[in-house]
């Protein structure tokens, strides 16, 4: 079957979107001091947090962000000079969640960031750019 490279680039820039922002958001909701504040080795605190409405978003973008990963390998697959290494570059892609993560914890965690993040963060992007190119 073949597929339009445009499309299939399209395609795979959206799951990409989509899976950084239901990751970072999965982490995010975790992340909250409030929830995490509790004595956690106490059985009946880890039943408070399990029926958080937090922690159950939390998880269920979580669950989302592995299908996401797995529609974003198999549009890899059918690119054919991406197919031989698809997990792979799967994952290289998926790293740009990172950044995501950075900015969506400065912003709702009110976490700092600092300039060896930012560095950090070019490395990625760079490191996916060059995975990518032809």
């Amino acid at each position: 079957m073949t597929y339009n490279l445009s499309k299939m680039a399209i395609l795979i820039f959206l799951l990409v979107i989509a899976y950084c922002l239901s990751n970072a958001f999965s982490i995010v909701l975790l992340g909250d001091k409030k929830l995490l504040s509790n004595n956690l080795y106490n059985i009946s605190n880890i039943f408070l947090l399990v029926i958080n409405w937090k922690f159950i978003l939390s998880m269920t973008l979580a669950i989302l962000s592995r299908i996401l990963f797995i529609l974003i390998n198999s549009s890899l697959l059918k690119v054919p000079y991406l197919a031989g290494s698809a997990t792979t570059i799967s994952v290289f892609i998926t790293l740009v969640s990172i950044i995501f993560i950075l900015v969506v914890n400065h912003y709702f965690l009110n976490e700092t960031l600092n300039i060896r993040q930012g560095i950090g963060a070019f490395i990625v992007l760079a490191g996916v750019f060059i995975m990518l190119s032809k």
